[in-house]
């Protein structure tokens, strides 16, 4: 069940503007952050943790205030939900799995979320604005974390998180089944329109898959390249 499902037209006027503001303050945040001492980080880190944390949690009484909620569409069980979720959890329990999910998960999706945005909530009200305090607090967050908190991805830890990230199929493609829903987009491709998006079901399953595996190798391929200069240096096998 889609119906409240919006879009915003890519490479239109207002996703120009969405785009350029988004990446303005996280860079700007981040920019600040690098002239805070440690004490200022951490309460920086408090902050934001406890505006992500409340943004996961009153939106849903606002929407059910706003139109109705339903189960349907606003649980935050897509994979931006499940991230944006983790990236105000982890400013207080700070956990490396916790780090590495939301570092695979969240980059890359809340990058295509923007460039290719799909509002599974509608846009009425505060909710268009909610969106991008929604991706963009899981952008910066991740990137918080890396470069301030002493976060980093593991050797091999782009394969094994995308292994155990197929867990989740199951799960919520049960979940899907059992209310009629379409959660993390297994049961129908989504309606943005998006260059990994190939077919429909079940075809639309396997551009996904090759779609997440390649961009948590993309985001990984820093670190793994700083592994292997490192491995090279000592004389040790990496993988």
């Amino acid at each position: 069940m889609t119906s409240q499902h919006e879009i915003l037209q890519p490479l239109s006027t207002l996703w120009w503007q969405t785009v350029i503001w988004s990446t303005l303050i996280i860079w700007g945040l981040l920019f600040a952050a690098k002239k805070m001492n440690s004490k200022q980080i951490a309460t920086l880190a408090i902050v934001t943790g406890i505006i992500l944390t409340a943004r996961s949690i009153l939106v849903h009484p606002y929407v059910s205030y706003l139109k109705g909620w339903d189960i349907y569409n606003n649980l935050p069980l897509h994979m931006c939900g499940l991230s944006a979720i983790i990236s105000g959890v982890i400013m207080f329990y700070r956990k490396q799995w916790l780090y590495e999910l939301l570092y695979y998960w969240g980059i890359p999706g809340a990058f295509h979320s923007y460039l290719t945005p799909e509002f599974t909530q509608g846009t009425d009200g505060l909710l268009f604005l909610e969106y991008y305090i929604s991706h963009g607090g899981i952008i910066f967050s991740a990137l918080f974390c890396t470069m301030f908190l002493g976060f980093k991805p593991r050797m091999g830890s782009w394969w094994r998180v995308f292994l155990w990230s197929q867990l989740l199929l199951p799960v919520i493609g049960g979940f899907n089944w059992l209310i009629d829903a379409n959660y993390m987009y297994i049961c129908a491709p989504p309606i943005a329109e998006n260059p990994f998006i190939i077919g429909d079901f079940p075809e639309h399953l396997i551009g996904l898959e090759i779609a997440g595996l390649l961009h948590f190798a993309i985001v990984y391929l820093p670190f793994g390249l700083k592994y292997r200069h490192a491995s090279e240096t000592s004389g040790t096998a990496t993988i």
